[in-house]
């Protein structure tokens, strides 16, 4: 026989109508994040340390975070017995969508199962890279303490790894007493198991505060200096010095993107003197990649404005000009002023 529509819409389309609301609310959620991460220019030294693993242990972390909390709601008994019994609800077909809230603690559960293997996948792989791609430069948003660190200590003397590992053994239980041969052949592992929920409640609070990842804003200063010769730098070292220190104290690292370049070199490539060695891993021999340069500075500020102020040669002027005047693929858009001299 024939489906009827306008009986299919009564007895089903509620139903079909919030499962399509609550998976948007995941694919959004989870998409949104995703982008974030990948994209947002206040995470883009974690991206380049972690890859995908960091947007993807984010994003499933988005869509545990919203099923976590609507697993209970289904299941908390007296809410439902007063949407019931009260005249909250009036309409018939709502109520009977109340009769499916086990189907909906269900999926719930399921989709909780699924991508905390993802997240845990996920969290795996960065914990490698932490180790592997360790980075003086950028020690505060490392969770590693030096190159190649054991990625288990990682993972079972912080508070994040420690919890994960607790909710992924309290899930596993739960999820195994849970399935239709325990529940039929021992109702009590069933429920004990379940109340387990507190416990992984709990462990979820500190998991979430313990996971701080540390955006750094990438509202910054990209200082290029080109001379001719090393003692050329010396006058200005000292306040390069003082002002990549003092950020480094605030925990603003990415604050000042300094970088030098020597264009002719009698042999002597560094600047001599201890204090300078924060500027001798930033002095390169040669001249700049300007085209390089503003690829990557537009690829970090998407779809903003970058000031581009230029104090040198006609001939670098007009190069900066006409970069500036171009086009790019990230919507960036750059202001430029001079100050020549020659």
């Amino acid at each position: 026989m024939a489906v009827s529509w306008r009986n299919w819409l009564a007895n089903e389309g509620v139903k079909h109508l919030c499962l399509f609301i609550w998976l948007s609310l995941n694919v959004l959620l989870f998409w949104k994040t995703f982008l974030l991460y990948n994209q947002g220019p206040e995470y883009h030294y974690l991206h380049q340390m972690l890859g995908l693993g960091l947007c993807l242990s984010r994003a499933s972390a988005s869509v545990l975070n919203l099923n976590c909390s609507l697993i209970l709601l289904p299941v908390c008994r007296t809410l439902l017995a007063y949407l019931r019994g009260s005249q909250k609800v009036p309409s018939r077909r709502t109520r009977r969508l109340l009769d499916k809230s086990r189907t909906f603690h269900i999926t719930c559960g399921v989709t909780i199962c699924i991508f905390s293997g993802v997240h845990v996948a996920a969290h795996l792989v960065n914990a490698l890279n932490f180790s592997v791609n360790f980075s003086e430069d950028f020690a505060e948003l490392n969770a590693a303490r030096y190159r190649d660190e054991d990625p288990r200590k990682l993972l079972f003397t912080t508070v994040p790894g420690l919890t994960g590992v607790g909710m992924v053994l309290v899930l596993f239980l739960m999820i195994t007493a849970s399935t239709y041969a325990i529940r039929v052949s021992n109702y009590d592992i069933f429920w004990y198991t379940h109340n387990l929920f507190f416990v992984f409640y709990m462990l979820l609070m500190l998991h979430v505060s313990g996971d701080d990842w540390k955006p750094y804003k990438l509202r910054r200063l990209y200082f290029i200096w080109v001379c001719r010769d090393i003692q050329s730098f010396r006058w200005f070292a000292d306040l390069l010095c003082m002002l990549h220190n003092k950020f480094w104290k605030e925990n603003r690292p990415d604050y000042v993107n300094i970088q030098l370049y020597l264009s002719q070199t009698d042999g002597i490539q560094k600047i001599i003197g201890e204090k300078y060695q924060a500027l001798n891993s930033r002095l390169f021999i040669g001249r700049p990649r300007w085209k390089l340069l503003f690829d990557e500075i537009a690829k970090c500020n998407r779809g903003k404005t970058v000031g581009v102020f230029c104090c040198g040669p006609n001939s670098i002027s007009k190069t900066l000009h006409k970069l500036s005047n171009q086009n790019n693929p990230y919507g960036t858009r750059f202001e430029y002023n001079k100050e020549s001299f020659s």
